[in-house]
């Protein structure tokens, strides 16, 4: 596919609008015509150029987001999930076991149980070794 400046400019956009809020359900549709490019444009273009798809780097960035959630909060996961953009719990806990290969809960007793050994609760004092579980 043969993308020009401007498809360019509307794929980095369209990537943008994805990350500014990634608790939102937009519709490929929705995101093409904000941008100014076809759907089928934006799908090919969006794999060409950021080598990902559309709901690939949504979910890379909802699963970044819940990590950095539960490292740094002590809100429930089913909070987490809701604000990682997840409507269903239970679709949350298994796209986070398929990436990662772990539960969302047994991540984050595994993080606890580093921080309890390492007689500190302080998430923030931790950021090379919690930079080993990410």
């Amino acid at each position: 596919m043969s993308l020009t400046q401007h498809d360019i400019e509307c794929l980095y956009a369209a990537r943008e609008m994805i990350a500014a809020d990634i608790s939102r359900h937009y519709t490929i549709e929705q995101i093409a015509k904000h941008v100014g490019l076809s759907a089928t444009k934006l799908k090919k273009g969006f794999k060409e150029l950021f080598k990902t798809t559309l709901f690939e780097y949504l979910e890379t960035q909802r699963m970044e987001k819940a990590k950095e959630l539960m490292r740094s909060t002590d809100k429930s996961l089913k909070q987490i999930s809701g604000l990682a953009g997840f409507r269903y719990m239970n679709n949350f806990s298994t796209a986070f076991k398929r990436k990662f290969g772990v539960s969302p809960h047994e991540w984050r007793k595994g993080l606890y149980s580093i921080l309890m050994v390492m007689g500190h609760l302080s998430v923030g004092a931790f950021d090379p070794v919690i930079s080993l579980l990410a």
